[in-house]
């Protein structure tokens, strides 16, 4: 035992003077996981989606049209001008053409219409409709200027009817009954500020410290592949030689699991109950079972370029199949057979559990066994396997990087691009369960669960449930939500009273909340269509005859560019854009890399010209044959994206020259796969970023093409739309073009001089 422990220790001695000899250990093993640490601790600034710019088309211009704009700009989510130094400018627009003009630059996310003659129809009583536009291609933001939209216009309509029951002589509590005859108090569970940093920034930067740690243990034990010396230092023994050698980036990755959940919970107060020590447990255990996965990689994958591209690959898909932005159980049942191979699938799962419900570790036993069985094929593999390899070194220098490059170009083009339709379909968030506890048990509350099943949204599980029953079924995932009817549910409406009920909400996934609350609200406005005249009916003569008189106002909001609010219609023209990017640095990188005669003009022009073709099956037929928005111009679409293409190659060329080997880039690019898409402005405004993140919009090609692929092929913008992110793509051509100029320069002389 004592002489195991020397060989052991002789590995872990030889590993750590290996680790001070390249600058990637320290770029990999620090600069990288604290920068995701706090880019993500940092990047959401409050959470709260909020002031979002907003247009105005008043073509009443009344003392009553401004009025409603008055209120509409009191909205802490709606911002209706902006200020510039000492100049203050409006979103307010002639016409609903420039409005949806503007709506396509991007420079507002929704615009609220007051029709002509607006007063006059209104007292004349034919109802007069307030229309607002929203923009659901960014689905977060659309949906938050929808809510608040329809928050305040409903309550200008329902301020006419209270003003008039008033004045009739009816109580506050009869003119409230006859607004809103059933009303909701919803309480999402865990997150109730739905602060859009709880739902993401510590489970992501678990996602991304699997895909670094994945790819770095694939790259740690292939480039021993062709070496002895660390079999040597364990006596021969290749198990000890293999945990030796992981043993110390082990202790590295834990000590950052340690830090990140001081940040997360202790610094940033993220709310929590379950204590540190399960979730830093569950942390370790990620950890190891993810190293362990890289060994299985690179075990099955001769090639140590091809096994680290897959395990790339493969880890990005964490990002999807952790369930943390659509949930697994949405997906298809091959999908969710296909996220049991992944470790940070069932890390969520406790991660949920734990935090989200508080039921203790032991609780989610089944997913602690699991995740733990992923550490087995580091014990298993060693030995034969790793002896077969060993003898196979000729066959690693005899595949070519070709074949890496094919890899990574076909497989992260053509690949991602069908396997994300896939995964996603079918692409909405349906038949949530729901418990329904109906506590008065009258024809109303039936009816209620009736109509609130009958949505598209909602499954009632159940509606038999007590209170203690429906958390439990929360608590073992039966349902994701609790719809409490109290007792007097049925007895206020027949008393001309409002009458509450509550609606409890998983805030687990986004879109599971949202998907109950939307039903649940539309449940609620069809009953109140449907029993506002009963409350009427009930009041004295008088207030009849004067709520009949009441000037009536209809609310109507349309949803653009994404009319069913589908996530995948969303979210992958981001991925297809964020997906030829990252594919090419590291297709440039691994042809490139670390070939000081390679021919810099030559590179750019044959990935240019080589991604430019498959962009006609990525940005082009891939959206027709899934469904995607697809209505834009080919002919400004194709160009706007060769030059993005262009850029692109200029600046992975220019990159290629800081790494000494092909392996190199795929360690660091994969990595920021999932941050570029935050940093897009897509998922989380970039407007409410902080102002350092904003800059680093403009450092990356992908970011202006990705808005303005979306203005393009999403909302069918013109040219003009565009010019913004044409001018942020040639500048960073510009630049990057004089950095690889210089570069070569350089590298040049440098072998000009050792060739002296």
């Amino acid at each position: 035992m004592g002489y195991n422990r020397s060989r052991f220790g002789n590995v872990v001695r030889r590993e750590v003077n290996r680790m001070a000899s390249r600058p990637i250990y320290f770029i990999v093993l620090i600069v990288i996981p604290l920068f995701s640490l706090i880019y993500l601790a940092t990047l959401f600034g409050n959470g709260q989606i909020e002031n979002i710019p907003t247009g105005i088309v008043d073509q009443s211009n009344t003392a009553l049209s401004r009025d409603i704009i008055r209120k509409a700009a009191a909205s802490p989510v709606l911002k209706t001008d902006k200020k510039s130094g000492k100049n203050i400018r409006t979103y307010t627009y002639l016409s609903e053409k420039e409005a949806r003009e503007a709506l396509q630059k991007m420079e507002i996310y929704g615009y609220l219409v007051i029709p002509p003659d607006f007063d006059k129809k209104l007292y004349n009583g034919d109802s007069p409709t307030l229309t607002y536009y929203y923009h659901k291609a960014i689905l977060a933001v659309g949906e938050e200027v929808n809510g608040a939209f329809l928050t305040v216009l409903s309550n200008v309509s329902a301020s006419f009817v209270g003003q008039t029951a008033e004045a009739a002589g009816l109580t506050p509590a009869q003119a409230k009954a006859v607004i809103m005859p059933v009303n909701v108090t919803g309480f999402p569970i865990y997150n109730p500020d739905l602060d859009f940093s709880v739902y993401v920034s510590y489970p992501f930067f678990f996602v991304f410290l699997q895909i670094l740690i994945l790819v770095f243990t694939v790259f740690i034990i292939g480039t021993e592949m062709k070496t002895t010396g660390w079999i040597e230092a364990a006596g021969g023994n290749r198990l000890i030689a293999t945990l030796g050698k992981l043993f110390p980036y082990f202790l590295i990755f834990c000590v950052h699991t340690l830090f990140a959940n001081y940040i997360f919970f202790a610094v940033l107060h993220i709310p929590f109950s379950c204590g540190f020590l399960p979730l830093i447990s569950i942390g370790i255990l990620l950890i190891a079972g993810t190293m362990s996965l890289g060994v299985l990689f690179i075990t099955l994958i001769p090639n140590m370029s091809i096994a680290i591209s897959m395990a790339s690959m493969f880890g990005a898909l964490g990002a999807t199949t952790c369930g943390v932005t659509f949930p697994i159980e949405e997906m298809s049942t091959g999908v969710r057979i296909f996220s049991g191979l992944f470790p940070v699938r069932y890390f969520t799962h406790i991660y949920h559990n734990l935090v989200y419900q508080d039921l203790g570790i032991l609780y989610s036993w089944k997913y602690l066994l699991v995740l733990s069985a992923f550490i087995l094929p580091v014990f298993m593999l060693p030995g034969n396997s790793l002896d077969r390899l060993l003898h196979k070194k000729s066959r690693f220098k005899s595949l070519s990087p070709i074949y890496g490059v094919l890899l990574i170009v076909l497989g992260g083009t053509i690949g991602y691009s069908l396997l994300y339709n896939f995964m996603y379909l079918p692409n909405l968030v349906t038949e949530v369960p729901v418990a329904v506890v109906d506590k008065s048990n009258t024809q109303l509350s039936r009816k209620y669960t009736d109509y609130l099943d009958a949505t598209q949204g909602v499954h009632v599980y159940t509606n038999t449930a007590d209170y203690l029953q429906a958390k439990e079924m929360m608590k073992s995932h039966q349902v994701r939500g609790i719809i409490y009817l109290p007792q007097d549910f049925g007895n206020r409406i027949h008393s001309a009273e409002e009458s509450v009920f509550l609606m409890y909400g998983t805030t687990t996934s986004f879109l599971y909340y949202l998907t109950i609350q939307e039903s649940a609200v539309g449940a609620m406005q069809k009953m109140n269509e449907t029993y506002r005249n009963d409350i009427v009916r009930q009041l004295p003569l008088q207030g009849q005859l004067a709520l009949s008189r009441a000037p009536k106002i209809s609310v109507s909001g349309i949803a653009l560019y994404n009319n069913n609010g589908g996530y995948a219609s969303f979210l992958l023209p981001i991925v297809l854009i964020v997906a030829m990017f990252q594919t090419m640095l590291m297709a440039i990188g691994v042809y490139a890399g670390g070939r000081s005669g390679s021919n810099s003009i030559r590179t750019i022009l044959i990935f240019t010209t080589l991604y430019f073709a498959l962009s006609f099956f990525v940005t082009g037929l891939v959206p027709g044959l899934f469904n995607l928005p697809d209505i834009g111009n080919i002919y400004i679409i194709s160009p706007f994206i060769l030059l993005f293409l262009l850029v692109t190659a200029i600046a992975g060329v220019f990159l290629s020259k800081f790494f000494t080997d092909a392996e190199s880039v795929t360690l660091i690019v994969p990595f920021f796969s999932i941050g570029l898409i935050f940093l897009s402005g897509m998922s989380f405004p970039k407007e409410q970023m902080p102002l350092f993140w904003q800059g680093f919009y403009y450092l990356f090609p992908c970011s202006p093409a990705i808005t303005g692929y979306i203005k393009l092929n999403s909302m069918g913008a013109g040219f003009g739309a565009i010019i913004p992110e044409i001018i942020t793509l040639l500048i960073q051509g510009a630049v990057y073009s004089v950095l690889l100029y210089v570069a070569d320069k350089i590298l040049h002389k440098k072998s000009l001089s050792e060739k002296c």
